[in-house]
């Protein structure tokens, strides 16, 4: 599917997914990183992650441009201050100078997922079923209430649930901005109001959830991007 040129308005979510299949080749996307890109991709051992970094972030500068009516290169990124501490360089990824479109990029596996809002957004995906551990690992940065309702649930039905709490709670602090470096003690769509949460379909095997502020999409626009249109930029 071709990727609107129109921007989302007040009240509309794009969501795109890029299918990253194994042994899927970057081909000419490199040509469209800048050189922090390539410095972060090359720092990537393992040829299939590099890969994979190099066409997820391509396929974000790809969608970027289409926003902007621009060239894939063209397109420059910059961060948000900290909401938390108000410092530069560590917020929000989001266009230079506020000149597009809020984005949100996540990726899992073979996929990787994009939300486009006119305000904030923060989206995750996560493969299901739960990694061996994960719960384990990150159980403990739950919310008491989250952790109350899962506690609830039949033993049967917790890890689904958890991994779709996961990804929620995943989706709003990227959508902050703040991430997991500075807690996660919120409760999303409880404590703070202002964020609308959003579970998203996902192709099976994937659990994926958006986060946006200032009120519930009232229109969603999916469609997929072929990692051969991003190969070939």
């Amino acid at each position: 599917m071709t990727p609107p040129r129109a921007r989302p308005r007040p009240g509309e979510l794009h969501v795109w997914w890029l299918p990253v299949p194994p042994g899927a080749s970057p081909g000419q996307a490199h040509s469209v990183l800048d050189a922090a890109e390539i410095a972060r991709a090359e720092r990537l051992r393992e040829p299939e992650s590099r890969n994979r970094f190099v066409l997820a972030h391509a396929g974000l500068r790809m969608l970027c441009a289409r926003y902007l009516g621009t060239g894939p290169g063209e397109v420059a990124f910059e961060r948000a201050p900290c909401p938390r501490c108000g410092a530069a360089g560590h917020g929000r990824p989001r266009l230079r100078g506020g000149v597009g479109p809020e984005f949100s990029m996540t990726h899992s596996g073979t996929a990787v997922l994009y939300a486009f809002a006119a305000a904030p957004v923060g989206i995750d995906l996560e493969a299901a079923p739960v990694r061996p551990g994960l719960e384990r690992t990150v159980g403990g940065w739950l919310h008491p209430g989250e952790r109350r309702a899962l506690d609830a649930l039949p033993e049967d039905e917790r890890p689904s649930a958890f991994l779709r709490t996961w990804v929620r709670k995943e989706a709003y602090l990227k959508g902050v901005g703040t991430g997991i470096a500075h807690g996660v003690d919120g409760r999303p769509g409880s404590d703070d109001p202002a964020w609308t949460l959003l579970d998203l379909d996902a192709p099976g095997g994937f659990v994926a959830a958006a986060a946006v502020r200032d009120g519930a999409p009232g229109t969603l626009v999916s469609g997929t991007l072929p990692v051969s249109a991003v190969a070939t930029l």
